[in-house]
């Protein structure tokens, strides 16, 4: 739908067509005019300072009017027009618009906010007042007007933890009064951290939404950070159901563990044997690092309490049964530099982003000149019935309504855009009352199609953006032309290559060459009488099971081995040595083994066989594909070029 949505809208902006202001055009190829800025970047781009081969604006230029040819006969064989094509750049668009469609402000203050806040505790309780996941405008007027009065008993003096167990529908209430201990930022759900964190100590918020209800918290207590823990741990455990003479076992089971510990035993193995928490006794008890609101109050509170490395706190009975925590290490807050990969990768998570995405889109509303219409958005509530919640409306009276909606720039969006996408995304039971899952799905959509206008008008506002785009289109399609007209035409056009091979055959030549024969031997073989037998070793009357049976010991055969070699100058060194006297070399003598060279005869050079040079044949018969294609392209296409402005350019 996201991908239709801005189809419908990019095709809205190319009809209306670009204003651009005067340039100088460089050149017009194919009809397509090329200005002088467009030039020089492209230019400068692939003529750096580290560029192998830096060329001048005038050298450059026959390479770049190449480039545009192909691309333009590209274009025109349609190839801009596959579904592969389409595909394939829409991808390459999308990743390259994702750093264009962040709102870069907010983020980087919701990350310095986090930091800051991460350098405080904060103790809270809270009463919530639930409201349902898609919530009537009756629903969430009867869950403020709830909550305000609560606050109003506050206020006038009541307790609040006796309120919080009177009217909270937070279901731990009846455990912790409402009192959610201490906690730090992304502990909680941004709504209630931000009001949590804003909220003087000792006072009582004004009631604010979370996507659980409304709540009003009080702020109990502000403490400098702890920081981040790590710790091991043996546990034993005390489930509630438990008989009481079990948890007496368990009691006693925890002080010899203690007293063990104290008579020098080592504490992983001990966690291994006895702790009953199996994911960290295979540790050694070591849990993960933590930080304050992460753990039960009665295991932070110990595990922070102990003050030096490698001690270990008394056991102490929570909830769930005993522990017995040992201090690995702590750390202080790190700075914000050190701090910033974490903060940036949870800033992007959750209500944050949503946060951001929500922030993102009223700017683009504000800058896009965002208007709703009641009128159309009127008639959807008319004609909706109970079916969409059932998730089968079919919409069918506002299927061609073309009343406006919602207008965005220069995009107007009408009733029927809108009713097809609650077709496509209505869902049985999402929600119990017809006109607020409209509302629902009409944020939705006017959220997407908001930021996939942006996505449409990324080209007028981000020259960048255009320019790379366009080097993405146009890449893409000399890569499949490349390939069609030389590349894989190289390669299967086998009686071309065969004719190119034979029209630039001394193209392809091997240089002075030697047949030699390289003898290898053992110390046990007869190095003279083989060196004796050469003429009829050359002739081929004495191979090398010949030789194995005549010059070799009973016991040590095979001792010879022939290899026959046909080599240029400066492959072997043996050969070489003999100065392309045909004859014996000397020996050599290498891991045990002696070897000499018999010259049999020295080649003249002679043109390679197509197999012998294949690679570099095919290779040339490519570029020589290339160069016929562009000249038959720069017959069929008109350039021209105002080469007097190339001076203007500053390599």
């Amino acid at each position: 739908m996201k991908k239709r949505l801005l189809s419908t809208i990019l095709a809205a902006i190319t009809s209306l067509g670009l204003l651009s202001q005067e340039v100088p055009v460089l050149m017009t190829i194919a009809g397509e005019e090329v200005t002088l800025p467009e030039y020089e970047r492209i230019y400068k781009k692939n003529n750096n300072e580290n560029s192998l081969n830096k060329q001048t604006p005038e050298e450059y230029l026959e390479l770049f009017i190449n480039f545009k040819l192909k691309v333009a006969e590209a274009e025109a064989l349609g190839m801009d027009t596959t579904a592969k094509f389409i595909t394939e750049l829409e991808g390459y668009r999308d990743q390259l618009a994702k750093p264009y469609l962040v709102d870069e402000e907010t983020r980087e203050l919701m990350i310095k906010e986090a930091y800051e806040r991460l350098k405080t505790d904060i103790n809270a309780s809270h009463i919530l007042i639930k409201m349902p996941s898609n919530p009537t405008p009756e629903d969430t007027l009867a869950a403020y007007e709830k909550i305000l009065k609560i606050r109003d008993r506050i206020i006038a003096g009541e307790d609040f933890e006796t309120v919080a167990r009177a009217t909270s529908e937070d279901r731990s209430v009846s455990d912790n009064g409402g009192n959610l201990g201490y906690f730090t930022v992304f502990s909680m759900i941004y709504s209630f951290e931000s009001v949590a964190y804003n909220t003087p100590e000792g006072e009582i918020s004004m009631p604010f939404r979370s996507t659980y209800g409304y709540h009003t918290l009080k702020v109990n207590d502000r403490r400098p950070a702890r920081g981040q823990i790590k710790v091991a741990h043996i546990f034993i455990r005390t489930p509630a159901e438990m008989g009481e003479e079990q948890k007496e076992d368990a009691f006693n089971r925890i002080q010899v563990v203690y007293d063990s510990l104290n008579m020098g035993q080592d504490f992983a193995l001990m966690a291994s044997r006895y702790s009953e928490d199996p994911s960290s006794a295979k540790n050694g008890g070591e849990i993960p690092w933590f930080g304050t609101g992460r753990m039960i109050p009665e295991f932070e509170d110990a595990a922070y309490g102990i003050e030096n490395k490698g001690e270990y706190a008394k056991p102490f009975k929570s909830f769930y049964g005993w522990h017995i925590v040992k201090l690995i290490d702590k750390k202080e807050i790190g700075s914000y530099e050190e701090m910033l990969p974490d903060l940036q990768e949870k800033a992007n998570r959750g209500d944050r982003m949503q946060y951001q995405t929500n922030k993102y889109v009223e700017k683009l509303k504000a800058g896009n000149g965002y208007t709703d219409y009641p009128e159309g958005l009127e008639k959807v509530y008319a004609a909706a019935d109970s079916s969409l919640l059932l998730g089968s409306w079919d919409g069918a009276m506002l299927v061609n309504d073309q009343t406006p909606i919602t207008k965005i720039g220069t995009r107007t969006i009408s009733t029927a855009e809108f009713v097809s996408y609650v077709v496509e995304k209505q869902l049985k039971g999402k929600s119990r009352h017809v006109q607020s899952y409209v509302d629902e799905l009409y944020a939705t959509y006017t959220r997407e199609a908001v930021i996939a206008y942006e996505e449409s008008i990324l080209a007028d506002k981000y020259p960048d953006f255009r320019y790379i785009y366009q080097e993405y289109h146009d890449g893409i399609l000399l890569f499949d032309i490349m390939d069609q007209k030389v590349w894989s035409k190289a390669v299967s056009d086998t009686l071309g290559l065969i004719a190119f091979h034979e029209n630039h055959k001394k193209d392809y030549m091997w240089g002075q060459r030697y047949e030699a024969m390289i003898i290898t031997l053992t110390e046990n073989a007869d190095l003279p009488g083989i060196k004796k037998a050469k003429k009829k070793i050359i002739k081929g009357r004495l191979d090398q099971d010949a030789l194995n049976a005549a010059y070799c010991a009973s016991d040590t055969v095979p001792c010879v081995s022939i290899e026959n070699i046909l080599v240029e100058a400066g492959v072997n060194e043996q050969v070489d040595a003999l100065g392309g006297i045909p004859g014996t070399g000397a020996e050599a003598n290498s891991d045990g083994s002696n070897t000499f060279v018999i010259l049999k005869k020295v080649r003249d050079p002679e043109p390679k066989e197509l197999d012998e040079a294949r690679g570099q044949i095919t290779s040339d018969y490519q570029n020589f594909l290339e160069q016929e294609w562009i000249d038959e392209l720069k017959a069929k296409y008109p350039v021209e070029v105002n080469r007097s402005l190339l001076s203007e350019i500053n390599p």
